[in-house]
């Protein structure tokens, strides 16, 4: 009766957490979606010229940004203004996507704690349902949307506050943490977080 009981809770609790996410998700979004890259605009230097990078995440960004100036660093995440309320436009936020998969909340909390004081300009290519994959670690990702029929500027601050609206009110309290769920802007872009191959 004890092993029944101890088989049927270890059930339970691998239900809780889903099954593995369909073959064709692999790269965490629904047919389609693409993903392509993302470029950074700022400055890397006191004083000097706005530069760019180009790559598929933002840690890949850090990374040549560093290697042009291997004394860059980011602003204290503490001194560092979030975009005033007056710059977001948030709309609907949705917690129901039937065709995404779920993430693991402490790893986008993770993922939030990495984007925060990323100063500098953010840029995406032309949509619909363009997308890059700015953060992904441990199969849980944050995607940033382009619904617009023309490339997309915003600031680079408002990844980590839109994940955040998800990441608080999309959690489901379940023994592995879950989340999904989808952030909108009124300038017709969108935060996804969910599931991904990384």
């Amino acid at each position: 009766m004890k092993s029944f009981s101890l088989f049927f809770s270890l059930f339970s609790m691998a239900a809780a957490a889903g099954t593995s996410p369909p073959a064709y998700l692999s790269n965490g979004l629904p047919s389609g979606y693409t993903i392509g890259d993302i470029t950074w605009k700022g400055n890397i230097t006191n004083g000097g010229p706005e530069m760019s990078f180009t790559g598929p995440s933002f840690r890949d960004i850090e990374a040549q940004i560093l290697q042009a100036n291997p004394n860059f660093t980011w602003p204290d995440q503490n001194t560092t203004d979030s975009v005033p309320f007056s710059e977001k436009k948030q709309d609907f936020l949705t917690c129901d996507l039937a065709n995404f998969w779920w993430a693991v909340k402490y790893r986008i909390q993770d993922g939030i704690n990495y984007l925060k004081g990323k100063t500098g300009r953010c840029y995406i290519e032309a949509g619909p349902k363009v997308c890059s994959r700015i953060s992904c670690s441990y199969h849980s990702a944050i995607f940033w949307c382009n619904d617009n029929d023309a490339p997309l500027w915003i600031d680079c601050n408002l990844w980590s506050q839109y994940t955040q609206n998800i990441v608080d009110q999309c959690s489901v309290d379940n023994p592995s943490q879950d989340v999904k769920g989808q952030q909108f802007d009124s300038d017709n872009w969108n935060i996804i977080v969910g599931y991904s191959d990384c």
